[in-house]
């Protein structure tokens, strides 16, 4: 068998009784926590371009896109969810393939779910089979794909994930979920380049959208190659730069390990890149411990765990969306504000001068001795201040690489998203959408939960 067939036939044969409670109960937290980053995401500028793009295409009214009263194309409609969600960059992310796994899981199994009347416990397992797919092709790419090539993570590898979530909400057969695959393989894109731009929440868009086309045309009777993935011109190939990938590792990752809770969803405490968030944390560490007047630094230097700049490719950023994916703004912010939040991200506050100034003492740099390695392998950052007196204020933070929720409690995403939600609604309405995602397993129609938008 090839390894779409493998996965196929995982796919297709999944019931939501081979997953543990735990994981299923992080599925849920992690839908929470998608819904709350569109519904505050779908204030941002791009929301509206993707709307109006929509509405002057057309389509048949078949899903919802979320707080925008209206219906398109279940694939537009993901395209515009999975967009939104990822505006703010405030979506989870998940250790293994170094990507934000629920923005592209989540809007397909609710635009999908939608147009076929799925239960709340299909929408649940198509999300559960879309993330252990994902996880699992990932763990036969290069390194180079994750932090040399150019690929923004999420993009390709969210286009299959994608496929696989939209495959289970339609129950296609085995040779259907692998037609799907291996098409949705030649729509992956999406690249590093464009960071700091209305691109970057495009590409998970776009996963989504390319998802469920191509499980819609499977369905329909497409043909694409089954042997994509491990193909000379096939996937692993093309998109680790030609050498390093394993097809082996696929399958024994898929049959071997439970990805959800060995790579884990980790909640996003910053509205802003992932790669600054252990700096952000052992910053105000410093900030908590120590009265520190602006004026009084020399320098400060961010030690990662990865070769920069890996995601923060703006080191003097103008406008919000850059300042998102700059080290020495959000260190420089979180020196000065005390917080980074949602109103953090404006082009007026990126161009203070105060700020400006700040930014020009960070540095970002590796931990010494480990240059050329593998990202996270370290698994912490440490950030030193340098004080004008000659004194040297330290701390650090690590990462979490235990259980299937990390980053935050339960509460703590109830709390996000009770936040995110008052931006658009009510605190009855907001209280009942969060019921019943927590309570989804026993929903009988999906369409009871999307009707409350």
């Amino acid at each position: 068998m090839s390894i779409s067939t493998e996965i196929a036939d995982f796919i297709t044969k999944a019931t939501i009784d081979d997953f543990s409670t735990e994981s299923i109960e992080t599925a849920k937290i992690a839908i929470l926590d998608c819904m709350a980053c569109l519904i505050a995401g779908s204030t941002e500028p791009i929301a509206q371009l993707l709307c109006d793009q929509a509405k002057h295409n057309g389509g048949n009214p078949h899903s919802s896109v979320f707080t925008k009263n209206f219906k398109t194309s279940s694939q537009e409609a993901a395209l515009i969810n999975g967009a939104m969600a990822h505006a703010l960059d405030y979506d989870d992310v998940t250790e293994g393939i170094k990507c934000h796994p629920s923005v592209f899981l989540v809007p397909v199994a609710l635009a999908l779910g939608e147009y076929v009347n799925a239960s709340g416990k299909d929408v649940l397992l198509s999300y559960l089979v879309g993330f252990e797919t994902a996880c699992s092709i990932g763990s036969g790419l290069s390194e180079s794909y994750f932090d040399d090539l150019g690929w923004h993570p999420t993009g390709p590898l969210g286009a299959l994930g994608s496929a696989s979530t939209a495959s289970s909400i339609l129950k296609l057969n085995p040779e259907q979920t692998s037609v799907s695959l291996a098409l949705a393989a030649s729509q992956a894109s999406g690249l590093r380049q464009n960071f700091g731009t209305m691109t970057k929440p495009f590409h998970p868009g776009l996963a989504c959208k390319n998802g469920v086309l191509a499980a819609q045309l499977a369905s329909a009777g497409f043909t694409a190659d089954q042997n994509i993935f491990e193909g000379r011109f096939g996937f692993l190939r093309a998109f680790s730069g030609g050498t390093d990938y394993s097809p082996a590792n696929i399958l024994q990752s898929l049959k071997e390990t439970n990805h959800m809770m060995e790579s884990g969803v980790e909640i996003k405490k910053y509205p802003c890149c992932g790669s600054s968030h252990l700096s952000l944390d052992a910053i105000f560490k410093i900030i908590e411990s120590h009265n520190i007047d602006p004026n009084s630094i020399e320098k400060i230097t961010s030690w990662v765990d990865f070769d920069p700049p890996r995601s923060l490719v703006h080191y003097n950023p103008t406008s919000a969306l850059e300042g998102k994916f700059s080290m020495q703004y959000l260190l420089a912010a979180a020196l000065l504000d005390n917080q980074i939040g949602l109103n953090s991200f404006s082009d007026e506050k990126i161009n203070r001068p105060e700020i400006q100034n700040l930014m020009g003492k960070v540095i970002m740099t590796r931990h010494p001795g480990n240059e050329g390695k593998q990202s996270w392998m370290e698994g912490f950052h440490k950030v030193d201040i340098k004080l004008t007196n000659g004194a040297t204020i330290s701390d650090t933070a690590e990462r979490h690489y235990s259980g299937a929720l990390r980053g935050a409690s339960v509460e703590q995403v109830i709390s996000k998203f009770e936040d995110c939600a008052s931006i658009k609604f009510d605190t009855e309405l907001s209280n009942k959408m969060k019921h019943i995602i927590l309570d989804l397993e026993n929903l009988e129609d999906i369409n009871q939960f999307i009707k409350l938008f």
